[in-house]
């Protein structure tokens, strides 16, 4: 017989799942510094030097710095159409403000993202929007950003199959298909066909019998009405999303030739896949260290010379990662200044 009320029973099952929680992030995050470490040191032994890295880095002129500047930033605006399609009423500067400023908090904090999105959707009501409406926005926004980091391996491995620079049928093709697959499921039931993803869900939740019950629920519960905004804006997004690839790919490769590396086509595209992918393994804030040694390994292993390598990713990663912590710093300030001043939010 317990002695326990119910409701005292009910908290301390739940401190107990937080804590189960918090120490499995604890170890999640150690495996990944310590596979960033091994990492690092082989990255040594196949001839990477950081130290004539950071001497090519820091030989950059500031044209180059500019020009790469100015292409980050275009990438970003571009991006803009994404999130502008994902939350109709939303301008360009807010949908700007919105990416840099929970960029800017997801990148200094392990699994950050949520706090980056509690910002946002403080800043989203402050704009008078609704929470369903950021729900939505979140959903849409992030289902089009991982379908396309999900789908670029295999366009990757397609694109090095074709120019010679891999056998026929790679061990790895196999695994690039399972993502793009991933991938399509995830835009198909953006666009109202669901059921194979909630299939897929509902295995998941028989397999994890330990886990929390609900997720075939949950899932179908963020896919309600997302269908009927993307069938109404999936050229925006589309064009948003690809132009923001493509964004990202040129500024790889402005970042490989600024530190006198010259790469192919298909070459790049390998880096810039494993870069964007590597980014959705969250266990260090941005994916620091998994995604510049898994990228710099990828172009190592396609001919790149080693050193080049890791001082292009290494340049590439300021921009992308380590230059959104004080612009979106920048705007947090700026929206806070024009919150006090008590601007009246647009009705959406």
């Amino acid at each position: 017989m317990s002695y326990l009320p119910v409701a005292g029973e009910e908290w301390m099952e739940r401190t107990a799942t937080s804590r189960r929680g918090r120490l499995r992030r604890l170890g999640l995050l150690l495996a990944a510094v310590l596979v960033v470490a091994w990492a690092g040191h082989h990255l040594a032994e196949a001839g990477a030097s950081w130290t004539a890295a950071w001497a090519s880095i820091s030989q950059v002129g500031w044209r180059w710095l500019l020009l790469l500047g100015t292409v980050w930033l275009a990438g970003l605006w571009v991006h803009t159409f994404v999130l502008d399609a994902s939350l109709p009423g939303l301008t360009h500067l807010r949908a700007l403000t919105l990416n840099l400023s929970g960029s800017a908090v997801a990148n200094v904090l392990p699994l950050g993202g949520v706090a980056g999105t509690v910002l946002n959707l403080t800043m989203v009501r402050g704009w008078g929007h609704t929470n369903r409406d950021f729900a939505r926005f979140v959903v849409v926004s992030k289902v089009w950003d991982v379908a396309a980091r999900l789908m670029l391996p295999v366009v990757a491995v397609v694109a090095l199959m074709a120019a010679g620079r891999l056998r026929p049928w790679p061990p790895w093709l196999g695994v690039a298909v399972l993502a793009a697959v991933a991938g399509a499921l995830l835009v198909a039931a953006s666009l109202g066909q669901a059921r194979p993803l909630l299939r897929l869900v509902t295995l998941a939740e028989r397999l994890a019998r330990g886990a929390s019950p609900g997720w075939t629920g949950a899932v179908a519960a963020l896919l309600d009405g997302v269908d009927r905004l993307v069938r109404r804006r999936w050229r925006p997004l589309t064009a948003g999303m690809a132009g923001y690839c493509l964004s990202e790919g040129v500024l790889l490769w402005l970042c490989l030739t600024a530190v006198g590396v010259t790469v192919p086509v298909p070459v790049l595209l390998a880096g810039l896949a494993a870069a964007r992918g590597l980014t959705l393994a969250a266990l260090t804030p941005g994916g620091t260290g998994l995604v510049e040694t898994g990228a710099v390994a990828v172009l190592i292993g396609l001919g790149v010379d080693a050193t080049g390598a890791l001082a292009g990713v290494l340049l590439f990663r300021g921009l992308v990662f380590a230059a959104e912590i004080p612009v979106g710093g920048i705007a947090v300030l700026l929206w806070l200044a024009a919150r006090r001043r008590g601007d009246r939010p647009t009705p959406a």
